[in-house]
C-alpha cells in the first residue's frame, strides 16, 4: 500500500480522535516520509495552509467550522495549489453536486472501507480527483433535488450539450438548427439560471442532476 517516500504533507481537519488516529496510521502506511499535521479550527487550518500551501487537506466538513459551502470553497481557490478530501459520515447530493465540479476535491465517505479510503488519499497525493463508490451512488439519487428547472425542454437539451463540452457548431448540427438559434438558446439559458458563462452552466447541470458527473467535461 505504500505510495512513496517524498515529503508529504497531510493537514487533517477532523476533530474526532478515533478518525485522526485511523487516518494518522493510515497516512504513515501509504507515506512513511510524510507528515500529518492534525489542525483543530479553519483559523489554525488557515495559518498551517499558509507554511504549506500545497498540502493535501482532508476534512469532516460537517463537523469543522467552516460557515459554509462558500467558505470551504473560497479557502480552496485561496491556496490554489493544495488538494482537498471530504471525509465525512454523511452528506446529501445537493452538497455532493456542488462541490464535485471543483476538481480539486476528492470524497469519501467514513463508512467506506479502508482501501477505499487509501485509494481517495493516493489519487489526492497524485493530484487527481477521486468519488468513492458510495460518493457515487450519492450522488446518483436525485430525490430532493430541483427536478423542474425553468428551462424549456429544448434548453434542458442544450444545457446538456453545453456540459458535455460541445461547441455551439456541434449542438447546432445535431438538432438540425442554425448556430444563431443555438446563441440565442444559450443566452436564454444563462439569463434564466443565473450564470455568465459556459462553465457556470456546466456547474449548474451537474448539480441540479441535468447531466450524471461523469458526463461533466469542461
Amino acid at each position: 500500500m505504500k505510495v512513496t517516500d517524498k515529503k508529504i504533507t497531510l493537514i487533517l481537519a477532523d476533530n474526532q480522535p478515533i478518525t485522526r488516529l485511523g487516518i494518522i496510521t493510515l497516512w504513515s502506511r501509504l507515506v512513511p516520509e510524510g507528515q500529518v499535521l492534525p489542525v483543530k479550527d479553519r483559523m489554525e487550518l488557515l495559518k498551517t495552509l499558509m507554511i504549506y500551501p500545497e498540502a493535501l487537506i482532508i476534512v469532516d466538513y460537517t463537523l469543522f467550522d467552516f460557515s459554509g459551502f462558500e467558505s470551504l470553497l473560497i479557502t480552496a481557490m485561496r491556496f490554489d495549489r493544495s488538494r482537498w478530501i471530504i471525509f465525512c459520515d454523511d452528506l446529501n447530493g445537493s452538497f455532493l453536486r456542488r462541490i464535485v465540479p471543483e476538481r480539486t476535491f476528492g470524497v469519501v465517505m467514513k463508512d467506506d472501507s479502508i482501501e477505499e479510503i487509501a485509494l481517495t488519499l493516493q489519487n489526492g497525493i497524485a493530484k487527481r480527483q477521486y468519488l468513492s463508490v458510495h460518493a457515487k451512488m450519492i450522488l446518483q439519487n436525485r430525490k430532493g433535488f430541483q427536478d423542474n428547472p425553468p428551462l424549456t425542454p429544448t434548453e434542458v437539451e442544450v444545457l446538456k450539450s453545453i456540459a458535455q463540452g460541445k461547441s455551439s457548431q456541434a449542438v447546432a448540427d445535431e438538432r438540425n438548427l442554425s448556430v444563431h438559434t443555438i446563441a440565442t438558446h444559450r443566452k436564454n439559458i444563462f439569463r434564466k439560471i443565473g450564470v455568465n458563462n459556459a462553465v457556470e452552466a456546466a456547474k449548474y447541470a451537474v448539480q441540479i442532476g441535468i447531466v450524471n458527473v461523469t458526463e461533466y467535461y469542461i
